[in-house]
């Protein structure tokens, strides 16, 4: 309970009384200087009371942090002659000044509670007296009030106390019990204010009644609205977190801001300090793919297969993977959560090795020969294809061998089928020897024929007959048909050169095939090199 003494009406009384007592002891001597100091009481009383009047609606003002009211308050404040500034400020973010507020002489400062926690301080209202308009009209008013200050002392100190407590004091009072009733937490006790009275604490009353009113419709949405996003929260992660997609999001840094159970079943290596392209192979192309998602507008969404790292000894495995580049409100909400700067990504993948196992098998099958696994004829030809494009965009030159078996036949006649098969995969696996660098290749063409093909910078014609012969010799050597039984076979070789003898697949492999036979029909086991003169 606060005291009798600490109530504004009994201050305002104290101090007129003070003022009348003070008064009446000052001597006619000292009547200038009395009236003087009496204008001065006076103005200084009644800046007070401006200031007790408008506190409560300074203390909406801040509550609300509504900077127009609070501009309001202190224009309206210097509107009287006897201020000469005022300014309203708390410790946020509000501060409004209107006038002069220089000079701490005679400076009226007074606490603003808040409206709804007793005895707590939001801000504070400083009012800078006018005193320069003060001293004037007290040095006007000094003669002709000398003889009524001590009735006008008593007057005042009667009235104004009274007044004060019935207009003023009496009304803020049950307007704060009305305040103290309200639960900011249940809207139902957000009831109108009564104040019937068409007055400046009226008019207060209706504007607190109005922004009590949009204060409680807001507040019913918000809860309404908080209800219905925790149920929304609720099903998400639900969704998110029994998903059978691995599903995460990664920063600017491509580091894992967050991921759900099937994310890290699918990809158990990743951790905190991981990025999301080391999880992978092919680093330089996900790194890649993720700048060109960050940076092109149209593009909002990719997917690619993805094969992942794995340890020592872990089989191999690949992942379909959806990148989404996340919408700007998501993404600001999101980069507050995690700290990260720039657009985050969601990635959803599914685990698809099995497929992808199917897909490399059923390519593999399709482009290599089934006993082999050499190329076949068909990837041949697109290999010799690809192989021209390079030597013709870089000024360089392509080796074909045409290579057909001699002595086969007689293999499968005296040994059977399975023997001519075993010497068929031991020639690939030959071959593949001799034919293993960069830009090389070498391929079953059908039946006891084979192609190889190189690369080369210029044409070394000792060098090409160098090779054709060291394949020769390779072809030579005896191949083990069982632990008793072993065969000697011997190949032909037509040799032919892109572009200088043609500078197309069909062309090219025409000439070879021109220039084996030429060499099966001269007594076979050796090579020739094509001579456009045959045609």
């Amino acid at each position: 309970m606060k005291s009798i003494s600490g109530k504004i009406y009994i201050k305002v009384a104290l101090a007129i009384a003070i003022g009348a007592i003070g008064t009446s002891l000052v001597t006619s001597v000292l009547l200038y200087i009395n009236a003087v100091s009496s204008e001065q009481s006076k103005a200084q009383a009644l800046i007070e009371q401006i200031g007790a009047t408008i506190r409560s609606t300074a203390s909406i003002a801040l509550y609300v942090q509504d900077k127009e009211l609070g501009q309001e308050i202190v224009q309206g404040l210097v509107i009287n002659d006897l201020i000469a500034g005022a300014k309203l400020s708390d410790s946020v973010s509000l501060d409004v000044t209107f006038g002069v507020t220089s000079g701490n002489k005679g400076l009226i400062k007074t606490e603003i509670q808040h409206p709804f926690i007793p005895n707590q301080t939001i801000g504070e209202l400083l009012i800078y007296p006018n005193r320069n308009y003060i001293q004037s009209i007290a040095k006007q008013n000094a003669v002709n009030d000398a003889l009524l200050l001590l009735l006008y002392s008593a007057i005042v100190a009667l009235f104004v106390s009274v007044f004060v407590h019935k207009l003023l004091t009496q009304p803020l009072q049950k307007l704060t019990a009305s305040f103290l009733k309200i639960d900011p937490r249940n809207t139902e006790t957000m009831r109108t204010l009564i104040h019937n009275e068409n007055d400046e604490i009226g008019q207060m009353v209706q504007g607190i009644n109005d922004l009590m009113g949009e204060l409680k419709s807001t507040l019913e949405n918000e809860t309404d609205l908080r209800i219905q996003t925790q149920a929304l929260e609720s099903k998400f992660r639900l969704i998110f977190e029994q998903a059978s997609a691995g599903i995460c999001l990664i920063d600017a840094d491509n580091m894992i801001s967050a991921s759900n159970p099937a994310f890290n079943n699918i990809l158990p290596n990743s951790s905190d300090d991981t990025t999301f392209i080391q999880l992978f192979e092919h680093v330089d192309q996900l790194s890649s793919l993720l700048i060109r998602i960050r940076n092109e507008e149209s593009v909002n969404h990719l997917s690619i297969d993805l094969k992942c790292k794995s340890l020592l000894g872990e089989n191999k495995k690949w992942v379909h993977c959806l990148f989404s580049r996340v919408t700007t409100q998501r993404s600001e909400v999101r980069q507050s959560d995690t700290g990260a700067q720039g657009p985050l990504i969601e990635v959803i993948m599914y685990d698809v090795t099995e497929r992808a196992e199917k897909e490399h098998k059923t390519r593999f099958e399709a482009d290599h020969d089934a006993l082999t696994h050499l190329k076949n004829r068909r990837a041949g030809e697109a290999e010799i294809e690809n192989l021209l494009q390079t030597v013709s965009f870089l000024d360089l030159s392509l080796v074909v061998f045409m290579i057909d078996l001699d002595n086969f036949k007689p293999v499968n006649d005296n040994h059977g089928h399975d023997a001519g098969d075993r010497v068929l995969i031991e020639v690939g696996k030959r071959l593949q020897t001799v034919f293993d660098g960069k830009n090389e290749f070498c391929s079953r063409w059908g039946g006891d024929e084979f192609v190889a093909a190189y690369v080369v910078n210029e044409v070394n014609i000792d060098e090409i007959r160098a090779l054709a012969q060291s394949t020769l010799d390779s072809l030579r050597y005896p191949i083990d048909l069982s632990d008793d039984v072993s065969c000697t076979i011997g190949g032909s070789i037509g040799v032919v050169i892109a572009p200088t003898h043609a500078d197309n697949t069909k062309d090219l492999i025409a000439c070879a095939d021109k220039t084996m036979y030429r060499v099966k029909q001269n007594g076979r086991g050796h090579f020739e090199i094509f001579d456009p003169d045959w045609i």
